[in-house]
């Protein structure tokens, strides 16, 4: 299931009024095609619990549609079918034998593994966990329903609500009334087909499809009748993510899997997240690398219009110089557009923050800490996904959510090598680039004290020794000139440097690995200290939050060197 692509979750009663059944699947097909229009390279997916009613009414739209087609059963076939009966049964084995529908089953509960049957809360509790990965997994959610709210785990009004409350799940929203109420930061997007049931008096229009829409803190939801343009923006940078995933672009880029021993046993889940983890970090240093040329360029220009300036005003004031001080300045103007239209930075950062990203759920995966933690909680509280071109990254995110979270006790073995790949490698690798970054800068910090106290000494000399100074000559110039005009190119080049040091964020960016080699050195020692499993989890569920906000809020940061804040009013 773990793959590149938007997923569309299905949830609904099982028993629509059977003359409604037309109307439905007439809506279905419009919801369906409208989002996938939305897309040209990002693939799109239906998955389905396949129970009788809506889920098999919305499986057989979609594949005579032609769209991918998954059917997540809450518990092994040979227990899933005891819930069919008769005619529903034929066609519930028919569609899972289909070639064109993939499968999944959710396993058996610890304790159920054994049983020939399974009834009363062990169903219960299976239907929950295809609840808990229908709100996870999917970018937007089809629900078929009827509109009442009702105290069921793992029923359609429970998982619709959970979907809606977000990373604030420990609540359930309330239902504002349509009209007025507009937000300003939206959370959740369930297509709502209206859909009457067979049981209960019709108290609806069958088939009127309609958007509940959550806002971002997940307390509150309300009717639309369109989808709102956060959406739609959303959307739109996952697909051009989807543009450079699925093409050539740094196919040659070098990437370092997550872990490389050969007994480590990574399950299928854990190698997907991998193959993806290795795409993202190779767009990412392919954008960074792009970044970073044009950066370097425009210093380079900076500094070369500065020395012909210089060059004009103290030397010799020929018009070639200044032809060429605007032709560099055409140059630069031209790297600044086609910086703008690649948008290398914009990308870079977003795609290393992906990357960081698929890391840290990787390992929480292996470690089995997984299941109590959010990424799209820890995105919300640093507001990364509010900044153009990283709105697409929680909607990514829900790409690398599991099935099930199959060790919530993991081996000993498998801790140890999430201690190993990832807990003591970025301890090691944070405590590297912090030498060199600290290294650097007190290089270049000797560098920038020896220009200052040299235009110090310059204007010494032409305090003292002014008059000796105009007797010497060189070149066709005296003395005094060509102290003054390397005197305005100290400043010029201290200028300079300061401008793409700024550009560059090296200081933030020596904040950024020095927080994360705290968090990561002393995670090391708690886990060496650590005797249980469960202690090493919660560490591990610990740093995994600490670190993606502090990968988040430097990209932040790094954002902010570019672009201007929301103007106020």
């Amino acid at each position: 299931m773990i793959a590149c692509e938007f997923v569309i979750g299905i949830t609904g009663h099982r028993d629509p009024v059977k003359d409604d059944v037309i109307a439905l699947k007439k809506s279905i097909v419009h919801a369906l095609g409208n989002v996938r229009n939305k897309f040209k390279d990002l693939p799109v997916r239906l998955v389905t619990g396949l129970a009788e009613g809506a889920d098999t009414l919305a499986a057989e739209v979609a594949l005579d549609m032609g769209l991918q087609v998954t059917a997540v059963l809450p518990m092994p076939r040979k227990y899933y079918e005891q819930d069919f009966q008769g005619a529903a049964l034929e066609r519930f084995c028919e569609l899972i034998d289909d070639p064109r529908m993939g499968c999944h089953e959710i396993p058996l509960v610890d304790g159920n593994v054994d049983k020939t049957e399974l009834s009363g809360q062990d169903r219960v509790v299976q239907y929950e966990m295809l609840g808990d990965f229908l709100v996870r997994r999917s970018n937007v959610l089809m629900a078929l329903w009827d509109g009442k709210t009702l105290d069921q785990k793992g029923g359609t009004s429970d998982v619709i609500t959970t979907y809606l409350a977000g990373r604030a799940q420990h609540q359930e929203p309330v239902m504002l009334p349509a009209g007025n109420i507009h937000f300003e930061d939206c959370g959740e997007l369930t297509i709502w087909i209206k859909t009457p049931r067979a049981s209960s008096p019709k108290s609806i229009e069958a088939g009127v499809a309609a958007y509940l829409v959550s806002d971002a803190s997940g307390a509150s939801f309300q009717e639309m009748d369109a989808i709102p343009q956060t959406f739609m923006d959303r959307w739109s940078g996952f697909e051009t993510y989807a543009q450079d995933r699925f093409s050539d672009l740094a196919a040659d880029q070098t990437s370092w899997p997550l872990a490389q021993h050969d007994g480590f046993g990574e399950s299928a889940q854990a190698q997907a997240i991998n193959r993806e983890f290795l795409r993202a970090d190779q767009l990412a240093m392919a954008n960074q690398k792009n970044s970073d040329m044009l950066f370097k360029a425009f210093g380079l220009i900076a500094g070369a219009m500065g020395l012909l300036f210089l060059v004009y005003a103290k030397l010799s004031a020929i018009k070639i110089y200044l032809v060429l001080y605007v032709a560099l300045f055409v140059v630069g103007y031209l790297f600044f557009k086609l910086g703008s239209n690649r948008h290398w930075l914009g990308k870079h950062l977003s795609y290393r923050a992906l990357a960081e990203t698929m890391r840290v759920q990787y390992f929480l995966l292996v470690s089995g800490a997984g299941a109590r933690f959010s990424v799209r909680r820890v995105m919300s509280l640093t507001s990364v996904d509010r900044f153009q071109r990283f709105e697409w990254l929680p909607d990514a995110a829900r790409c690398m959510e599991p099935v099930t979270f199959e060790n919530h006790k993991p081996s000993i073995e498998k801790m140890q090598a999430v201690h190993d790949y990832w807990i003591d490698d970025q301890s090691e690798y944070f405590s590297k680039k912090l030498h060199q970054l600290h290294h650097q800068h007190e290089r270049l910090e000797v560098i920038k004290t020896a220009l200052l106290l040299g235009s110090v000494v310059g204007a010494l000399a032409l305090i003292l020794y002014k008059y000796e100074l105009k007797k010497m000559g060189m070149g066709g110039f005296d003395g005094k000139t060509w102290l003054v005009f390397f005197m305005g190119l100290l400043p010029l080049w201290l200028a300079v440097w300061e401008l793409y040091q700024g550009k560059m964020a090296t200081r933030e960016l020596i904040w950024q690995y020095a927080n994360q080699r705290r968090y990561f050195v002393a995670a090391r020692d708690q886990m060496v200290a650590c005797t249980t499993q469960e202690a090493k989890g919660r560490i591990v569920s610990d740093l995994a939050e600490r670190a993606l906000a502090e990968i988040y809020l430097w990209s932040a940061h790094r954002f902010h060197r570019e672009h201007e804040p929301p103007a106020a009013g």
